[in-house]
């Protein structure tokens, strides 16, 4: 299986949204600084409701996939997050897509809970390879 195929089946496993999505479709978004700008939307991109409605720059569009998250249960603390990433791409201001993290672990923890935490971070490790695998592929796949 090479690179493509991997990534690919990341996309369908972690990304099922991205399904109904074949091909990408045009939007149309209001701008503070350059009124209404048409722009290609990838068909990854989760959307822009964020930004419908309020007042936005041209400059901070940003083209979000699904987000993928990692954490841990401890005992001590209960479910704590650990990672959220995410392909973004803002395509006025970035030549290609970039890999946006959060994260979030902090605090003290019972010792009993180190090993859930181990884990949680090699989880999250293995994601955050996923997302710039995918992201390297929709950088190779634009040029």
């Amino acid at each position: 299986m090479n690179e493509d195929e991997k990534a690919r089946r990341f996309v369908d496993r972690h990304y099922p949204e991205i399904a109904r999505f074949l091909q990408s479709r045009t939007v149309t978004l209001d701008t503070v600084d350059h009124g209404q700008v048409q722009l290609d939307e990838p068909a990854w991109c989760i959307g822009h409701g964020t930004e419908m409605g309020r007042p936005v720059y041209r400059d901070d569009i940003t083209h979000n996939s699904v987000r993928v998250k990692a954490g841990a249960v401890t005992e001590s603390q209960g479910w704590m997050p650990m990672l959220t990433a995410y392909v973004s791409w803002a395509p006025f201001r970035e030549v290609v897509p970039v890999i946006s993290l959060v994260l979030d672990a902090e605090g003290d923890f019972a010792a009993e809970d180190g090993r859930a935490v181990a884990e949680a971070l090699r989880v999250a490790a293995s994601r955050v390879e996923q997302i710039a695998t995918e992201a390297i592929r929709l950088r190779d796949a634009a040029q």
